[in-house]
């Protein structure tokens, strides 16, 4: 049985990361671990300032638990009958221990990221699903590709996980057929690909990104690595995050 970890935050859309799980555990089998995890970081930005008083915490504390309340009633109406881990501590430690219980990690994601988001993702040791903009019926398969070390790990872990999808279409930007050995390395795997070029010099990235759209589910590697920190301004994959509406695995 696999099984994915889904971590609910505060005001994130909760209802998305249900539904994209449900598509999840009807195609593929995958069980829901959820867990919330209350921040002992609580401040409330006002102005330029933040306010971290205990008057100004319990009242956070108070609405959040009115959010938990809110969600296990949307988990009970969707039909699922796990109950809802909470914890309170550092995101980090927790996803860490929960991790080890679970295949992999499902979260929604607002669309501007924030610090929160992006040390969970450096931080997590098994591939996540972002979630942020729509539902997804998870069948037509892209994978950005830039033929380095962590798209081809998180390519591997994706089709591990889901030996299920035998084609996908490749999709680079500024880099040649001959030079895409992840290309043949799936064929030999006997993956079905198609591969689509964009260059700089004839597309933009907004056309790269409307065309990856055009997909139900996008593998990515890593923010961590060159390609989309040195190849494209230092910003394709936070802006393939924050411009991609269809769920994104990264191995």
């Amino acid at each position: 049985m696999k099984k994915i970890l889904v971590l609910f935050k505060y005001y994130n859309n909760a209802e998305l990361a249900i539904r994209n799980y449900k598509v999840l555990n009807e195609k593929f089998g995958f069980k829901i671990l959820p867990l919330y995890i209350k921040d002992l970081r609580t401040t409330i930005p006002i102005g330029s300032t933040f306010l971290t008083s205990g008057v100004v915490v319990d009242t956070v504390r108070e609405f959040e638990d009115e959010y938990i309340e809110k969600l296990k009633k949307i988990l009970k109406d969707e039909g699922i009958e796990e109950e809802i881990n909470i914890e309170m501590g550092t995101n980090k430690e927790i996803i860490e221990k929960y991790l080890k219980k679970a295949d992999l990690l499902l979260m929604e994601e607002t669309e501007y990221l924030d610090d929160d988001f992006l040390e969970i993702l450096k931080a997590i040791y098994k591939p996540i699903i972002i979630v942020n903009k729509q539902n997804s019926t998870f069948q037509k398969i892209a994978i950005v590709s830039d033929d380095g070390i962590k798209i081809n790990k998180s390519t591997s872990n994706f089709f591990n996980l889901f030996p299920e999808y035998k084609e996908a279409t490749i999709l680079s930007w500024d880099y040649n057929e001959e030079e895409n050995n992840l290309y043949e390395f799936l064929k030999e795997k006997g993956i079905d690909l198609k591969i689509e070029l964009f260059n700089s010099k004839f597309n933009t990235k907004n056309d790269f990104f409307e065309r990856i759209n055009e997909f139900d589910f996008i593998v990515m590697g890593n923010l961590s690595k060159s390609f989309f920190f040195e190849k494209i301004t230092k910003r394709m994959g936070v802006d393939l995050i924050e411009k991609l509406e269809k769920p994104i695995f990264i191995g």
